[in-house]
């Protein structure tokens, strides 16, 4: 993945704090992304324990590094502007965020990211 300072200055994604169960976190959204990350730190506080995926894969991130994904906390909440909504979060050791939101919430919610200002 790109440090944190290299995702603030990118025009293609938003950094915002949401707040996922009853925790704030601090999150990049980036449409670049397919999936929705977080940090196994972060998701102690859940209160729930990640599913074993059938089939673990591999993510690659922004430095050419590849990492195994091997669970998933499913059907998370996870609330922005007062509205909460669903998402399973992949369990992913990341530094710079506690939380990366994919693509795949943002169809889920018919969102978009406009880059106007």
């Amino acid at each position: 993945m790109a440090s944190h300072q290299d995702h603030e200055n990118s025009p293609d994604v938003v950094t915002s704090m949401l707040k996922v169960f009853s925790t704030d976190v601090y999150a990049l959204i980036d449409p670049g992304v397919s999936l929705s990350l977080v940090t196994p730190y972060l998701a102690m506080g859940f209160g729930i324990s990640p599913e074993k995926l059938l089939e673990p894969f591999s993510v690659s991130t922004h430095v050419g590094k590849s990492i195994l994904v091997e669970r998933v906390y499913r059907d998370c909440t996870i609330f922005v502007y007062y509205k909460d909504t669903m998402d399973d979060l992949v369990k992913l050791d990341m530094v710079d965020f506690d939380f990366i939101q994919g693509m795949d919430w943002l169809d889920a919610c018919y969102a978009s990211i406009d880059g106007e200002t």
